[in-house]
């Protein structure tokens, strides 16, 4: 009996060692899985932190334009700098964007701003280009190319910005504002020089005058004044001349100097013009394919076939390029144009009105070919 019972307390000592060992292997495991699961969470973390203190090369590199295109992720960026040698690795950068919920942030097209001292580290980087980014994504562009009157430019300037185009109509069509930067009612339109520029979206009326007048100023250089002054006319005339060379000619720029030199060769002997353009612009219709002898009728005081010299005011808003091409006029004697009977765009130049009346024959014959009307 003794013997029954002591067998009967070793079993249920047995047990009872069993079932501590059994919960202390439960124990241990779910500490290892709880280990896992941390260390599985926090890897991200030590990562982040290990990334975020990686050096650049920065010291080494040689700053250079980088141009980003429009609509890219900052995530994105890392292959970019990568590519450039700025970080060793373009998917660590991309990792601690997407850490930093910064992945998604995007850049207008732009030019990526090199900074040395605040690119130290990949996290040094990313936080100076996230600044940016949010800078950039205050800025918009701002321009009014291809446009023939102030209202017109106007649309266009208000295209991007919170200002309301009325409201910047009344501002700037004031003659007081006008009169304040030295111009009339007609020849106010010479001060629009098609340009485009960056902007907070959030600019004022009068910070818009400001970066005008900037650029008004900085395009009439003291270079450009001097071959106006020695070409005889103000740089409002210039303008006026360039329009009309702007309309004539807004496809092939390569052939505006020669226009230029054309239009100034029949100032200078007290020709008129004869331009169709200003024909078009007085009658109000820039449409017109085919000029006819009653819209050269039109009296109207920019119709260049019936006044001598320049018309009061421009006909469009020329390009930058097209002011230059009448500074920079093409010297020859020729004195008659006419375009030429195809679709190059290109025009015939002539010195004598014999040659021209050829040239002229050949590109009616043209026009009544193509039942152009």
């Amino acid at each position: 009996m003794l013997e029954f019972n002591n067998l009967k307390k070793n079993s249920k000592n047995s047990t009872t060692n069993n079932t501590v060992f059994l919960m202390k292997k439960i124990i241990l495991l779910i500490l290892v899985i709880l280990v896992l699961i941390g260390g599985y969470m926090g890897y991200p973390y030590y990562k982040a932190y290990t990334v975020s203190n990686i050096k650049s090369n920065i010291e080494s590199y040689q700053p250079r334009r980088i141009e980003i295109k429009d609509g890219l992720k900052i995530g994105e960026l890392g292959a970019i700098l990568e590519k450039e040698g700025i970080i060793a690795n373009g998917a660590d950068f991309e990792f601690l964007a997407q850490f930093k919920d910064y992945d998604q942030i995007v850049f207008p097209g732009t030019t990526l701003n090199i900074n040395k001292s605040n690119w130290k580290t990949t996290n040094d980087i990313l936080n100076t280009i996230v600044f940016e980014a949010n800078n950039y994504n205050d800025i918009t562009y701002l321009e009014y190319n291809n446009v023939r009157s102030i209202p017109e430019a106007i649309g266009k300037m208000t295209k991007n910005i919170e200002l309301d185009s009325a409201d910047l109509a009344t501002y700037l069509l004031n003659p007081a504002t006008f009169e304040s930067l030295g111009f009339d009612e007609v020849s106010y339109a010479t001060f629009f020089i098609p340009v485009k520029m960056e902007v907070y979206k959030d600019i004022t009326k009068e910070e818009l005058l400001e970066k005008l007048k900037t650029y008004y100023k900085e395009f009439w250089n003291a270079d450009r004044k001097a071959k106006a002054k020695t070409l005889g006319y103000s740089q409002s005339e210039i303008s006026i001349l360039a329009s009309i060379v702007y309309e004539e000619q807004k496809v092939k720029f390569d052939e505006q100097s020669k226009i230029a030199g054309l239009y100034l060769n029949r100032l200078n002997k007290n020709w008129k013009l004869q331009a169709d353009p200003t024909v078009k612009f007085g009658i109000g219709d820039p449409t017109i394919k085919r000029l006819l002898y009653k819209h050269l009728e039109f009296d109207s005081p920019y119709n260049t076939y019936l006044y001598e010299g320049l018309p009061p005011g421009p006909i469009s808003f020329p390009e930058p390029q097209t002011i230059d091409a009448v500074l920079n006029y093409e010297k020859h004697d020729y004195m008659f144009m006419c375009a030429k009977p195809e679709y190059s765009g290109y025009h015939n130049f002539s010195k004598t009105l014999n040659q021209h009346t050829v040239f002229a024959k050949e590109y009616q014959k043209w026009l009544n070919n193509e039942g152009i009307k």
